[in-house]
């Protein structure tokens, strides 16, 4: 099917202006760029199909490690809040509630009724609604040869 598509005669530039332009690299890193709050690409291929790759772009909720989950926490006025905890000491948390934002959040601990990883990705949905299936393909063509432009996908 279209899959089958991404393994040649990709564009290496349409993938990397793909992979920019969804702003995979402000939490993930792939070979020396990116960030570090969500898992780095640069050998994701070799770990993941070209299906499940593009499923959890797709649908990032479906599987969330511990490790870059969220964390909902509910006060004990009702108030639920969800972000990545930052700091943790005795009396008080740091929340930072959008990895693409700076702001952070005090929370008294005392303040604090519950606290659980939350089952929903910090990872927006929907981030490839704005590409073509052209580009979509280029771009795991660009996942698969770990962001290098001599890929054998990029070979006509």
């Amino acid at each position: 099917g279209d899959l089958e598509q991404a393994g040649k005669g990709r564009n290496f530039a349409q993938g990397q202006d793909a992979v920019n332009g969804t702003l995979c690299l402000m939490c993930h890193r792939m070979g020396e760029e990116g960030g570090s709050v969500g898992p780095d690409l640069t050998a994701v291929a070799s770990r993941f199909s070209r299906q499940a790759i593009l499923e959890s772009i797709i649908e990032p909720s479906k599987v969330v490690s511990e490790q870059y989950a969220n964390t909902d926490i509910t006060l004990k006025n009702g108030s639920v809040l969800t972000g990545r905890i930052v700091s943790d000491t005795d009396d008080k948390l740091i929340l930072r509630p959008s990895m693409l934002a700076p702001d952070t959040q005090e929370i008294r601990k005392a303040d604090i009724k519950t606290k659980e990883f939350s089952e929903v990705s910090p990872m927006m949905p929907g981030l490839l609604n704005t590409l073509t299936k052209e580009e979509i393909l280029d771009l795991l063509a660009y996942f698969e040869a770990a962001g290098k432009s001599d890929g054998v996908a990029f070979k006509n």
